[in-house]
């Protein structure tokens, strides 16, 4: 427990310098194709991150049930 909490600790002060490092005015200008690209990015790294965890809980399930194992067998291993 006390690891979590110096890793914590460690990311709220890292965030912290950050934040007052970049106070100053940055003369940037962002069309609205910029957000809804940024939107899209986000969204699509989502996405893959669901359907491959989906994928590797599917191979973990498949490996637990009964199905699995009978459908491994081979029909000559059936026949003794």
């Amino acid at each position: 427990m006390p690891g979590s909490l110096d890793k914590i600790a460690g990311t709220l002060t890292l965030g912290l310098v950050f934040y007052l490092t970049s106070t100053h005015e940055s003369f940037a200008y962002l069309d609205p194709g910029a957000g809804s690209m940024i939107l899209t990015s986000i969204l699509g790294i989502l996405a893959a991150t669901i359907y491959t965890l989906k994928g590797y809980l599917h191979r973990i399930t498949s490996f637990f049930r009964k199905e699995h194992r009978d459908a491994t067998r081979s029909p000559a291993q059936e026949q003794d």
